[in-house]
């Protein structure tokens, strides 16, 4: 498969996408920087590859689309080798140890044992980011969806030569470019992997919601469009691999009112369905990443509060499930000070002919308006 150490034949060159232009972002050391390769959305929220092979013993990668298992990536523009991480074993028996235990609360295994033609991500340790003809000082390199999917078969990179042999650093450098394989951006929250802010002790992925950022806040995701307004890594890598040892199927929740891009009054109200296949166990309302409210049975209708601003917003829920299983579901609003026109007579329901009839009742008003002596 392209790997050194097994000495398996070269696989055949696929053709690489055009590569956008990295993400650069500061690294987890002074002086060095981590990428992130921006890829076309997945439309992938609930991973197949979940696992997670650990591979110190270098590879021949090869210009394509991201499979772990044909040794082809879209970050690689042409075949590259990438050479074996040269550290004590017991070193590597830490290394690995770490990783198992930063990923121990999700439904995903970790082996340095190849699994094959098996649905898996790759974590390839070595090398320098010059074998991948990238700038010297990058400690690490991953793909990373454009709407924050995930991106089954990928390989992340960690370049070991531009870290020290630190089982635990190394751990959680590899354990953030995993992340963005699962479609985690950086965030603001210093004990977790995904974020650079200073820390001393182990990071572990966080249950507590924070504002994505390297150094300062910003929306989550890779471009102009957020992908979400806030972050809690456990909670997004629960929905997408499913608890350990447990239910590993997320709770279904449709947001039935607002619709995404919908004019509503102050004081509106949002409804959702939501189940569950073994027990759901709340419901959680953010409006603009603030708390409002939690229902544990439905109905799930909550009501706004009706001094919101008006302007737009994002409204999100949570489904929550008793394994930890959660689902979200955001939509933007617009908050206006008058009703929305549906709020009058019209009827967004009734096709093109509704929609004549509330133009025509519009034009009525406008008129009976200018009629009126001044």
């Amino acid at each position: 498969m392209g790997r050194l150490a097994a000495g398996a034949a070269l696989l055949y060159v696929l053709a690489s996408p055009a590569a956008a232009a990295p993400i650069v972002d500061d690294g987890p050391l002074d002086g060095t920087t981590v990428e992130r390769e921006l890829v076309p959305p997945t439309g992938v929220a609930r991973a197949q590859s979940r696992t997670i092979f650990l591979n110190r013993k270098g590879a021949i990668v090869r210009p394509g689309v991201n499979d772990a298992f044909k040794q082809t990536s879209t970050i690689v523009t042409k075949p590259a080798t990438i050479g074996a991480w040269d550290v004590t074993d017991a070193k590597w028996t830490a290394t690995v140890a770490c990783m198992r235990d930063m990923w121990s609360r999700f439904d995903v295994t970790v082996t340095d044992v190849d699994p094959g033609s098996d649905p898996h991500i790759e974590a390839l340790f070595g090398g320098s980011p010059a074998d991948l003809g990238r700038p010297a000082n990058v400690a690490g390199i991953a793909p990373f969806a454009s709407d924050c999917g995930v991106i089954e078969n990928a390989i992340v990179f960690t370049f070991t030569d531009n870290l020290p042999a630190d089982p635990q650093l190394v751990c959680e450098v590899m354990s953030q470019e995993l992340g963005h394989a699962y479609g985690l951006d950086h965030e603001l929250l210093a004990a977790d992997p995904m974020s650079y802010l200073p820390f001393v002790g182990k990071r572990t992925f966080q249950d507590t919601t924070a504002e994505c950022g390297e150094k300062t806040a910003r929306p989550c995701g890779p471009s102009a469009v957020a992908c979400r307004t806030l972050q809690s890594s456990a909670q997004i890598l629960r929905s997408r691999l499913g608890a350990a040892g447990g239910d590993g199927t997320a709770p279904t929740l449709v947001i039935t009112s607002p619709v995404s891009h919908e004019a509503v009054s102050r004081g509106f109200t949002v409804a959702a369905r939501a189940s569950d296949d073994v027990g759901l166990t709340a419901v959680v309302l953010y409006v603009d990443g603030a708390l409002i409210e939690t229902r544990t049975t439905g109905p799930f209708e909550f009501t706004t509060d009706a001094s919101l601003p008006t302007g737009a917003h994002t409204v999100m829920l949570e489904a929550r499930d008793a394994n930890e299983n959660i689902t979200v579901r955001e939509v933007d609003v617009m908050v206006s000070e008058d009703p929305p026109w549906t709020a009058i007579g019209c009827s967004a329901g009734g096709g093109t002919t509704g929609l004549g009839s509330c133009a025509a009742l519009l034009i009525v008003l406008r008129r009976r308006r200018r009629a009126v002596p001044s």
